[in-house]
């Protein structure tokens, strides 16, 4: 469908708003595709409205949309929301009148992830080892990006129930003696070590400098990309150290999340890290050996497959179905 087809129609409004980018898109009442997607920098606008202002100016629709529904990397538990790993808050009643919308429905972001799994088709995940899903059991969702995000979707009449958890803050559980080091180290700064501390793009950074340390070796890489380029093509030990090490702590988090859950439908990974080296998560890390690590209930959890999301909106395909579900 070409610019000037999805101009001119009634159309809804769905975004997905993490803490570094904003991805926008429109959704006709008819269907879920989602069209005339972009994605924009927050760092280029000072506050949300402005991102969608200026996504809606870009998309010269001359039917303005009057119902919308938002995925933000937040929790969601009333009209004000606080970004968690940027400086932006909104009023959800105030952000509705300053667009003119009729109806404005604010969720979690991995909620969205979570709400997308039914529609997602077989050649947009990626499956990781063994086990088989479980028809209407509990799925669980986590992803590494800015954050840690984590959701689940659960079994519900008529349709399954999106819920969204902030796991990613929980405590984390070291497994040896590097992790209960640098896990002390982190308590010792900040009073708490939680699973989202390693498992970002930050994180990442925070174990390849620990793993520097720990062998006494120099850092050489100061952001994420960097880091997992030389591990991928085998230029620095201490980078592919560090790839393997954040797979097995995806892993074992990951592991503890469908125990917790009972996630006998499986568990889904998304956001912007892990997408991009699956094959090596799959074929070369620990990932699926500390997932499946958990002593007497080993055999509980090796029947659980493990998918990594290759879809490239699930948010917005989740946000999107929210129009299906009836405007609430």
């Amino acid at each position: 469908m070409d610019h000037k087809e999805w101009s001119i129609m009634n159309h809804y409004l769905v975004a997905d708003i993490g803490g570094t980018n904003a991805r926008l898109g429109l959704v006709t009442p008819e269907g879920n595709e989602v069209f005339g997607i972009e994605a924009l920098s927050n760092k280029n606008y000072p506050h949300l409205i402005d991102v969608v202002n200026a996504y809606l100016h870009r998309a010269q629709c001359i039917l303005q949309p009057k119902k919308a529904c938002f995925a933000v990397a937040s929790p969601v538990t009333g009209d004000l929301v606080h970004f968690t790993n940027n400086s932006w808050s909104f009023s959800i009643q105030e952000l509705k009148a300053r667009l003119g919308l009729e109806y404005l429905k604010v969720i979690n972001d991995f909620e969205a992830i979570a709400l997308s799994i039914p529609y997602l088709g077989a050649r947009e995940v990626f499956r990781i080892g063994g086990g088989e899903a479980v028809p209407h059991r509990a799925i669980a969702v986590l992803g590494p990006g800015t954050g840690l995000g984590m959701a689940a979707l659960v079994p519900n009449s008529p349709k399954p129930l999106p819920l969204g958890t902030e796991g990613g803050h929980a405590c984390f559980a070291p497994q040896d003696e590097f992790e209960s080091h640098l896990a002390a180290e982190i308590r010792g700064r900040q009073g708490f070590c939680a699973n989202e501390d390693f498992l970002c793009g930050s994180g990442l950074v925070t174990l390849y400098r620990g793993l520097c340390d720990w062998h006494k070796v120099t850092a050489i890489y100061q952001d994420p990309a960097s880091i997992t380029t030389a591990a991928l093509d085998g230029s620095d030990p201490t980078c592919l150290m560090t790839l393997e090490r954040f797979c097995a702590i995806l892993g074992s988090v990951a592991g503890d999340y469908a125990l917790q859950l009972g996630a006998q439908g499986g568990v889904y990974i998304s956001g912007g890290i892990v997408p991009r080296f699956k094959e090596f998560l799959a074929e070369q890390s620990p990932f699926r050996e500390r997932f499946e690590s958990k002593g007497r209930f080993r055999s509980y959890v090796e029947r659980i497959p493990t998918f990594v999301i290759t879809a490239p909106q699930p948010g917005l395909i989740g946000a999107a179905s929210v129009f299906d579900e009836g405007l609430s």
